[in-house]
């Protein structure tokens, strides 16, 4: 798998980022439809392989996927999750409308 995106995000109370990525789409193994693949790595641990009927739905669905996966993560909830030197805010990727009452960052 390709990576197209990658971003480190702070975790509170670790030197260490947790850096999620979003891999380029590729044709599913089950059919004719596409396959985008997001990873969010150490210590959260994830990796979901999202499909579309074209690269593109595939692609714009992973980061919408990943966008709720972690708004929505134990982690933000408890203001630990961060980006840009702040927790529990903004994380560099717009919140899918699902997740407005969580994150106010619209997708």
């Amino acid at each position: 798998m390709t990576v197209i995106a990658e971003a480190s995000l702070d975790l509170a109370g670790s030197a260490e980022k947790v850096v999620v990525r979003l891999h380029a789409p590729e044709r599913s193994k089950r059919g004719p439809d596409w396959s985008c693949t997001f990873e969010v790595g150490e210590p959260i641990n994830y990796q979901l392989a999202v499909e579309g009927v074209s690269s593109l739905q595939a692609l714009a669905l992973a980061l919408q996927m990943l966008a709720a996966f972690l708004y929505s993560s134990e982690h933000y909830e408890k203001g630990e999750l961060g980006a840009f030197g702040e927790f529990g805010g903004y994380l560099g990727i717009p919140a899918p409308k699902e997740c407005l009452d969580l994150a106010p960052y619209p997708f």
